[in-house]
């Protein structure tokens, strides 16, 4: 294991041995910690810099997309028209991915080739079917609170 020495604060060390202390560890295998999680994110980060997306696909999935929304008028129907076209929306995150529906490899996030996730929630009324974060599609779709519910207001009155 490689020994290594670095210029800090009195201070600012006094602190973290003290919290490292709290914490019954060393300062020395915190210091451990925090490099192997910053060499992971970083890598991380990396990894997905990489995974740039060829425009000339994208420019091709956002025709495809463009038609289907164009035969639509809901989650089904957007399903059907995509299928066609050899893809499929699958819920992630708080959104939605494009994959091949033949390998379910994830093409472009929705937002990607077309409109975002919640976009197409107000325009098909509905969350897509068994998204995992329905409440994201029942509060967009939330009806707006009364003038009179505003706080700050006193009967609907500014003041």
């Amino acid at each position: 294991m490689a020994e290594t020495l670095f210029h800090c604060d009195d201070a600012l060390w006094q602190r973290f041995v003290a919290l490292c202390l709290d914490r019954d560890e060393t300062p020395g295998a915190v210091l451990r910690d925090l490099v192997r999680l910053e060499v992971k994110r970083n890598a991380a980060r990396k990894a997905k810099s990489d995974e740039v997306i060829d425009e000339r696909l994208l420019v091709r999935l956002r025709l495809l997309v463009a038609e289907a929304l164009a035969e639509a008028e809901s989650w089904p129907a957007l399903q059907a028209a995509l299928r066609i076209r050899g893809l499929r929306f699958v819920a992630s995150g708080g959104g939605l991915v494009l994959t091949d529906a033949a390998t379910g490899k994830p093409l472009a996030k929705s937002s990607e080739v077309g409109p975002a996730y919640l976009a197409l929630v107000r325009r098909f009324g509905a969350g897509f079917p068994g998204h995992p974060r329905p409440g994201l599609a029942a509060q967009v779709l939330r009806p707006p609170a009364p003038a009179s519910a505003v706080h700050g207001s006193a009967g609907g009155q500014a003041r």
